[in-house]
């Protein structure tokens, strides 16, 4: 798994690249956008796992594979249960992000709302983690 170093207090950066993303998602979502809600939402996640990464080991995700993503999330000193439930969380909005981005289908409205629910419980997941961790 590659990882990039990133100066600790950078994480907030990365916190609100993942709140706009959030609020792009949403507005996405409210036009009709489907497949840009769901993108958003992906990349949403992705910034806050970021977020918490740093904050925690000063590192972030730099591979090919987004799924790493997931195991360099299962290294932090979080609880257990929490981890393992935001993983699937995770592991179901990267599932979707090759669909959204460049298959020739089109995701519907329920995939949308799948993906939003997902990213927005991991946002407030990483945030709640974050003010426990300052």
């Amino acid at each position: 798994m590659r990882t990039r170093s990133v100066d600790k207090f950078l994480f907030k950066n990365y916190l609100a690249k993942a709140r706009e993303f959030n609020q792009a998602a949403k507005a996405a979502y409210e036009n009709g956008m489907y497949n840009a809600a769901v993108v958003n939402a992906v990349h949403c996640a992705i910034n806050a796992i970021d977020a918490l990464t740093v904050f925690y080991k000063g590192v972030r995700h730099a591979g090919e594979r987004h799924e790493d993503a997931v195991t360099l999330l299962q290294t932090l000193p979080i609880e257990r249960e929490d981890i393992n439930n935001k993983s699937r969380q995770l592991s179901r909005l990267l599932g979707i992000k090759t669909a959204a981005e460049y298959h020739e289908t089109l995701l519907a409205k329920k995939d949308a709302e799948g993906a939003l629910k997902d990213s927005k419980r991991l946002l407030e997941w990483v945030e709640g983690s974050l003010e426990q961790g300052l």
